[in-house]
């Protein structure tokens, strides 16, 4: 399950670079916020992603966001003057819009296999829809398992603000379980307690947990275990300018858990392929042990491609999870920033990054 949100997170991430627009709710800063560094007194703002918190040119907004955990997936997409219904929906017909992107998701399932409603509980703040999928049409139903799909809709009315998150226990029931509506209220159950969990938090704060983005937090107090003991945090961040040769800045944090060991190996073995090929050099990022690759970027001579992967990784642990930070500067999109070049840019906003205060509260491992 882990891989598969894992998936969903880097899919949602790469996905997302189509649609350049961007929540209005991200752009306007309070002046506490932005740092004045760089040679020509370049503006910075400060964001909070995960367990971290860095600085990045104002002129780079968060363009998307994941998250998964056992008990649910979300993806937040930033954006202004949308119809887009997933992820952070604002104003006043939230819920409509929410209400209608299940109903597309139950349409589509419905072409392959019969789909009804089972639950449609719409008054309290955490709203939960469910819907049953039965079997192919071209199955039997003997050889079928029963398969429900939730969604739910966690709503901040003060703020006109309302999330839509995706239940991710999924598992089949089986077709010849006596108790199967009672085995679909105790997952209901364990998500509900897991989505109750995201405030809405303004920044800057000192809460502990993980940001979704800048006022939302999962406000969990330790990192969430599943039943065999394993953690399971995976997010994710993208960051873009806007301008046509796209300044970049991408952050993927993925806790690979017991069993998991040869995923990770490979992922590192990965990299350890990449440096036959590219420069590296060690680098430390938040206090953790890494490569930095640097290559010339595929649109202009002033552009240039990084990525830095953590090479202390341990299996089962929040504190040492795998982390990569990648993406593209073109200096020419920052000319407050010279005489410096896209090298000296990149090495600088790594160097910023850090362990937001409070972010490893609770953590362990």
């Amino acid at each position: 399950m882990a891989e598969g949100y894992r998936k969903r997170i880097k899919r949602g991430l790469l996905g997302s670079l189509a649609l350049v627009c961007f929540w209005q709710g991200e752009v306007v800063m309070a002046q506490a916020e932005k740092m004045q560094e760089g040679p020509a007194s370049m503006v910075f703002t400060k964001h909070c992603v995960g367990r971290f918190e860095f600085e990045l040119p104002q002129e780079m907004q968060l363009l998307t966001s994941g998250y998964g955990q056992p008990q649910f997936f979300i993806n937040i997409y930033h954006q202004n003057n949308t119809d887009r219904k997933k992820g952070v929906i604002t104003g006043e017909h939230r819920l409509e819009q929410w209400l209608a992107y299940v109903e597309e998701l139950r349409s589509k399932a419905d072409r392959y296999r019969p789909t009804k409603y089972v639950i449609k509980d719409l008054e309290r703040e955490l709203k939960t829809v469910v819907f049953y999928e039965g079997s192919r049409r071209s199955s039997p139903e003997s050889n079928t398992k029963h398969k429900f799909a939730s969604f739910f809709f966690k709503d901040f009315p003060e703020q006109q603000l309302g999330l839509s998150v995706e239940g991710s226990a999924n598992k089949f029931i089986a077709r010849n379980a006596p108790n199967v509506d009672e085995i679909l209220q105790q997952r209901l159950q364990w998500m509900r307690q897991a989505i109750e969990k995201i405030e809405y938090q303004p920044w800057p704060h000192k809460q502990a947990g993980v940001c979704l983005q800048r006022n939302l937090l999962v406000a969990n107090l330790q990192p969430l275990k599943d039943e065999l003991g394993d953690y399971h945090e995976n997010y994710g961040a993208e960051f873009f300018n806007g301008a046509d040769k796209g300044s970049m800045f991408k952050v993927l944090v993925n806790v690979y858990g017991k069993g998991e060991e040869k995923a990770l190996k490979e992922e590192l073995s990965r990299y350890s392929g990449m440096m036959a090929f590219f420069a590296s050099s060690k680098t430390k990022v938040a206090g953790r042990e890494g490569r930095l690759f640097i290559s010339d970027g595929k649109y202009s001579d002033t552009q240039r491609e990084f990525t830095w992967v953590s090479t202390d990784s341990k299996i089962n642990s929040v504190r040492y999870a795998h982390m990569e930070i990648s993406g593209k500067i073109e200096i020419e999109d920052f000319p407050a920033m010279a005489p410096l070049n896209a090298t000296d840019m990149i090495v600088g906003l790594l160097k910023g990054v850090r362990v937001r205060e409070n972010g490893m509260v609770g953590v362990k491992d």
